[in-house]
This record gives structure tokens, C-alpha cells and sequence, in this order.
């Protein structure tokens, strides 16, 4: 899903969506291209047909190791936390199947920017 605003490189490929399975989401239906993303006053903001408007703030800083999950990302093991139960909600809601919104460690993603 693409941002329809320009998106400092350290934000980029942050977040993710993962399946129960903690698989990056495979949208075989499409109802991602549906989805519409923004950044408004530092935060993302997800809307989708049907849905209340999501907004995630982007400058939360996780500094606690604890509330870190390992992830699998193109055959690497990253760090990623949780964007929380409300973020779960929306999106399970829209896909209709448990999907949570990652955000990656910010030195697993700096690792997985200089890879790119």
C-alpha cells in the first residue's frame, strides 16, 4: 500500500502487515488496493472503505526490548513491535481474518535499508 504523501526515508518499509501466523499479509482478494494511506501531522492515517479512519502516531519510541516480537522478512529475522489492539481490530475487521500492523525495530530497519 502505497503513502500518497512523500515519506522520509527513515519511515519507509517501517510497518508491515502480518497474519496470525506472523506471515507478511498475502492479499489474494485485492481489498488492499481499497485502502488509502496518508501521513497527517506526523502520524499515518489508514482509511478504508466502510472504516472509521485509523491514525498511528510515527514517532513513538519502543524502549522497552520486552515488547519486541522476532518476525520473518524475506528470510530475515527481524524485531518488530506491535501497533497495539485497537490497530488489530481495524484491520482484522477490514480483512475479516486476524491481522496485526508491525512496526520494525529501528535498527533492524536501518539494517534492512542498507540491504535494499
Amino acid at each position: 500500500m502505497a503513502v500518497r504523501d512523500s515519506v522520509q526515508p527513515e519511515y519507509q518499509n517501517r510497518w508491515f502487515l502480518m497474519d496470525e501466523n506472523a506471515q507478511v499479509l498475502e492479499d489474494s482478494e485485492g481489498k488492499t488496493a481499497e485502502l488509502s494511506l496518508s501521513i497527517r501531522f506526523s502520524y499515518l492515517v489508514f482509511r478504508g472503505p466502510g472504516m472509521l479512519r485509523l491514525d498511528i502516531p510515527m514517532d513513538v519510541l519502543e524502549d522497552d526490548e520486552e515488547a519486541f516480537e522476532s518476525i520473518t522478512l524475506n528470510g530475515q529475522s527481524l524485531r518488530a513491535v506491535n501497533e497495539g489492539e485497537l490497530a488489530t481490530a481495524w484491520f482484522s475487521n477490514y480483512y475479516g481474518k486476524t491481522i496485526h500492523l508491525m512496526k520494525l525495530h529501528p535498527e533492524d530497519h536501518q539494517a534492512l535499508q542498507a540491504t535494499a
